[in-house]
């Protein structure tokens, strides 16, 4: 158990948080620049509570998420990619997003999806799901 907790936190965490800016953030430009579904202002850097942009307090709930979701593979027998983009858009409905007015429905759960695969993709190489 201690070893589970340790391996989740050791590459789980790294791996949610990059998961945020590799594949979030990048399904949200392919969205605005190759489908003109969302506006500019999902990219203007805006400042989240005690003077953090919000791309970095995204990449701490990310790392927090990666955590949860490595958890999840080492303690239960899941196929690991669906799980990971289920639990992501889980995760995009409990996290506030701050995406701008005029963003169709259908972009929270992608983004989410997005970022719990990507995290989880992430994590394959580091064998999170075997015991060593």
């Amino acid at each position: 158990m201690k070893e589970d907790i340790r391996r989740a936190l050791l590459f789980g965490a790294p791996c949610g948080a990059v998961s945020v800016i590799v594949f979030r953030d990048s399904t949200l430009f392919l969205l605005h620049h190759l489908f003109k579904v969302m506006p500019l202002a999902a990219y203007v850097q805006t400042i989240g509570p005690y003077g953090l942009p919000y791309i970095w307090w995204f990449c701490l709930l990310g790392a927090a998420g990666g955590f949860i979701i490595g958890l999840a593979l080492r303690w239960l027998p899941v196929p690991d990619l669906l799980t990971g983009a289920v639990l992501g858009v889980g995760a995009a409905y409990l996290v506030p997003q701050y995406l701008p007015r005029g963003t169709p429905p259908w972009v929270l759960p992608l983004i989410g999806a997005a970022w719990g695969w990507g995290a989880v993709f992430l994590m394959r190489p580091l064998s999170l799901r075997g015991r060593s």
